[in-house]
This record gives structure tokens, C-alpha cells and sequence, in this order.
């Protein structure tokens, strides 16, 4: 097992939530391009980036949900270690 300290941890939630970000940025920059191919009828180009934008959206999710779980145990371990002190 991992000794992870709730410093460790917070990084880790720190990086996850920086993920999230630049996904939601990639996501909407996809969708925005999808929405110019549709308006010059290019299908294929809208698709392609439409597709590439639920990628995007798909890992945003992920990313949240990963920033929030390590955010979890930092303050899991946060407790732990001031536990530890007293």
C-alpha cells in the first residue's frame, strides 16, 4: 500500500482539477468548430469535431470526478496526520 500524504493527495487533486479545466476548454473549442462546419453544410468536418467535443466532455468527467476523489482523501488524511500529532 501507498504511503500517500495528504499534501501528496492534494497535489494529485490539484492536477486532476487542471485536467478538468483544460478539457472544458478543448470540449467547447470542439463544439464551436462543429457548429462552423455545420453552418458551411461541411457534415463530415462537424462530425468529426462534434465527436471530438464529447471526447472532451467525457474526460472532463472523469477528470472531476478524479480531482474529487484524491480531494477526498487529502482531507481524509489531513485528519489522519493531525490525529497522529495530538
Amino acid at each position: 500500500m501507498s504511503d500517500t500524504t495528504a499534501a501528496e493527495a492534494a497535489e494529485k487533486a490539484a492536477t486532476w482539477a487542471h485536467c478538468a479545466e483544460d478539457a472544458n476548454k478543448y470540449a467547447h473549442e470542439h463544439e464551436q468548430q462543429a457548429r462552423k462546419y455545420a453552418i458551411q453544410r461541411d457534415s463530415d468536418n462537424a462530425t468529426t469535431y462534434q465527436s471530438r467535443a464529447e471526447e472532451w466532455v467525457r474526460l472532463r468527467g472523469t477528470a472531476v470526478d478524479m480531482a474529487n476523489m484524491w480531494a477526498n482523501v487529502a482531507g481524509a488524511l489531513q485528519l489522519a496526520e493531525l490525529g497522529e500529532r495530538s
